[in-house]
């Protein structure tokens, strides 16, 4: 039911969708007249996610599966879960992609079960025994947290997200990140349009890049991957 909610306001938001690239593309045009670059350069202008906690380029060797918890998020609001709802089916796949681990999605049933709560932060006082049930439970080496920290699906569509990998031996994560990507950002939509142009493949008329301007999962599954392209490399 919430599925089909978060599709029917994407739907929506499409018609706006096709009239917000242009304006930004004519504020981006102006800001970089502004700075003195030319107009041809505009779409090498692209947004990297700097606010990432990586003390090793590298990781250890011995994390080879990772439980994945289930989404939490900073408020209560039904914004910010169905938000949470609409990305989840994006962020096993994302990790995936970056062929760091073997992964094992962990359900909030089953987290429940094991832990005693259906959800986890990586910033709030975990149980004694935390890890040592997690990898009892499905032989986990390291454990993935993710926060949806912001969550905006109206035009200019906004996602934010905590994001940390936890190795049960260390007493902090070994990777972190706590980005905002905000589609009224020109170098953020430059950055969406162009992973969209390269990975979202769709049928139909609107299979144009600008569109993940104005699609919630679609922008969001790209800060994803922007984000977990930061991972220390196997």
């Amino acid at each position: 039911m919430k599925r089909a909610l978060a599709d029917r306001w994407e739907r929506r938001l499409r018609g706006a969708g096709r009239l917000w690239p242009c304006l930004l593309a004519a504020g981006l045009a102006a800001g970089c007249a502004g700075r003195g670059i030319e107009p041809s350069r505009i779409a090498d202008i692209r947004y990297k996610p700097s606010n990432i906690y990586r003390p090793s380029p590298v990781l250890d060797p011995s994390i080879k599966r990772v439980a994945v918890l289930p989404i939490t998020t900073v408020s209560d609001t039904e914004t910010f879960k169905d938000g949470a709802e609409l990305l989840q089916q994006y962020l096993g796949p994302e990790l995936e992609k970056t062929k760091r681990f073997e992964l094992v999605i962990v359900s909030s049933e089953q987290l429940r079960q094991w832990t005693g709560q259906e959800t986890w932060r990586a910033d709030e006082a975990l149980p004694r025994n935390f890890f040592d049930e997690l990898h009892e439970a499905c032989g986990c080496d390291a454990v993935f947290f993710a926060q949806l920290i912001r969550y905006h699906p109206y035009q200019p569509v906004a996602v934010g997200w905590k994001l940390s990998l936890c190795q049960a031996s260390q007493l902090k994560p070994i990777w972190a990140a706590d980005e905002v990507f905000d589609a009224g950002d020109a170098e953020v939509a430059n950055a969406a349009r162009r992973y969209s142009g390269q990975h979202v493949h769709i049928e139909g008329p609107l299979d144009d890049p600008a569109a993940i301007l104005g699609s919630p999962s679609r922008f969001g599954q790209y800060s994803l991957s922007a984000l977990l392209a930061t991972l220390p490399e196997r």
